[in-house]
């Protein structure tokens, strides 16, 4: 999973647990809030009919009240017992709602909530569908200067508090829904927004190559962690720039000093072949040592070239060709390569395109790609070429019928000195370069080039160019 997606995953259910949790405690909240306010009243009550016990005639005088005002207290469940806990006043609503509540001297003072079920439809009791109603109680003992003269339970119908619930919790499911969908966009928003910098300095890292080390990653912020990574990754490549160029100053020099004796022996020997002193077998080696320092300076003088890299397209000299006219005069000198084996070079189409390029650079691309394929075909093998211009490139293709390469070489052949095969490119006399070489003059071009091959099927090689009106 993307550091992306568990960024917006984490942020999601944090979210959401920290929504739900509010939830759930504004809910919870506020029902202890709305219980304790109807407790409070109960209490109030409870505690007037205590303050009007009258000793001289044992009994409560705030009772004359509810007999008196019965329609004002109607909504009371209201049972008080004296101090042998016998009833002394039993509310009218007693008499229609049952409720099983023993004289328990555990729970006393505390409020507590019970349900049952009321047959009749009573207005204020908020009943439900099905005639089920919650009533608030407390049960305490009554007492006069620290004696106990009696029991009271007393409550209310909290009907109205539960349709009360109920709606608070339909909101806040709904608060939820709602809030779940813009928690789910505001977490992809927020977590692509502070990832977009890491996006940012990925794609301009991934455009810095050998080619162009000397452009650097844009700093989004000096003083936070993507900044101070910009910073690093700035740093890194200052060291990789530097160990580069170093590595291609390295390259160019030693190039420069072999060149110079290599040149010196050639010519010297050269020279001794015309000596009428030497035998012919010592003439024989001296053109196998002139071979061997041609090679060398062959090699020597791609290492140049490569060593050129970033200044490499300035010394190009770009000018129109017509390419189709260009490897027709590769073809003319790889044939002669070809016939030393017998080889056959079938030309499927050659369409004319025109490019800017640089014709000697292009003729070494095109012959380094045959002269492959002519030295990994077998004798009496057939190598094919084909050029055609399709969506303003030019498309050349070269397929042999060779050994192939294998699918795990195909990223390294470009790489310089790689050999897929060793022993038979010592025997070939290969350098392992041909193909670092041919790429570089690609893109040089603005151009690229690829390979398909499988073991035993052959190998294509395919340069694209752009072409020119």
């Amino acid at each position: 999973m993307k550091i992306r997606s568990r960024l917006t995953l984490w942020f999601f259910l944090i979210s959401m647990v920290i929504l739900i949790l509010f939830s759930l405690a504004t809910y919870w909240g506020m029902q202890r809030v709305m219980f304790q306010a109807m407790d409070k009243e109960l209490d109030v009550v409870a505690s007037a009919i205590e303050r009007s016990y009258d000793p001289f005639f044992n009994r409560f005088e705030e009772l004359d009240i509810f007999h008196e005002n019965v329609n004002r207290f109607l909504e009371y469940y209201l049972i008080v017992y004296d101090d042998h806990e016998q009833p002394v006043y039993i509310s009218p609503l007693t008499k229609i709602v049952k409720l099983d509540i023993p004289l328990n001297r555990e729970r006393q003072g505390a409020g507590y909530t019970i349900k049952t079920i009321v047959a009749d439809r009573i207005s204020f009791l908020n009943s439900g569908p099905e005639g089920e109603t919650s009533f608030r109680l407390i049960n305490r003992r009554l007492f006069y200067r620290d004696r106990e003269v009696g029991w009271i339970t007393i409550g209310l119908s909290i009907g109205h508090i539960e349709r009360s619930m109920e709606n608070l919790l339909k909101v806040i499911l709904g608060t939820i829904f709602v809030s779940i969908i813009f928690l789910a966009l505001g977490s992809y928003f927020l977590t692509r927004q502070a990832l977009e910098p890491v996006n940012t300095i990925t794609r301009k890292a991934d455009q810095i190559s050998q080619n162009n080390l000397d452009q650097r990653i844009k700093v989004p912020v000096e003083k936070d962690e993507l900044g101070n990574l910009a910073k690093v990754l700035n740093n890194l490549l200052d060291r990789l720039q530097q160990a580069f160029i170093s590595q291609q100053q390295f390259l160019a020099d030693a190039a420069h000093e072999l060149k110079t004796p290599l040149s010196v022996l050639r010519s010297h020997w050269e020279s001794e072949l015309n000596n009428p002193g030497l035998s012919n077998e010592i003439k024989e080696k001296l053109v196998q040592d002139i071979e061997t320092i041609t090679r060398l300076s062959h090699l020597i003088n791609n290492l140049l070239l490569l060593a050129q890299t970033e200044e490499i397209r300035s010394r190009f000299e770009f000018k129109p060709v017509r390419l189709d006219e260009l490897l027709k005069d590769v073809l003319s000198d790889a044939k002669i390569l070809a016939e030393i084996k017998s080889q056959t070079i079938e030309v499927i189409d050659i369409q004319p395109v025109m490019i800017m390029g640089d014709r000697i650079r292009l003729f070494q691309l095109f012959f380094n790609l045959l002269d492959n394929a002519i030295k990994y075909t077998q004798e009496s093998g057939t190598i094919r070429i084909n050029l055609r211009s399709d969506q303003g490139l030019g498309t050349i293709e070269i397929c042999d019928n060779g050994p192939g390469i294998a699918k795990e070489d195909l990223p390294n052949i470009y790489n310089r000195f790689y050999r897929v095969q060793k022993d038979r490119a010592r025997k070939t006399g290969g350098s392992g370069l041909g193909l670092a070489i041919s790429k570089l003059i690609a893109e040089s071009h603005r151009g690229e080039i690829e390979a398909e091959s499988q073991p035993g099927a052959g190998t294509t090689f395919r340069v694209k160019i752009p072409a020119t009106d």
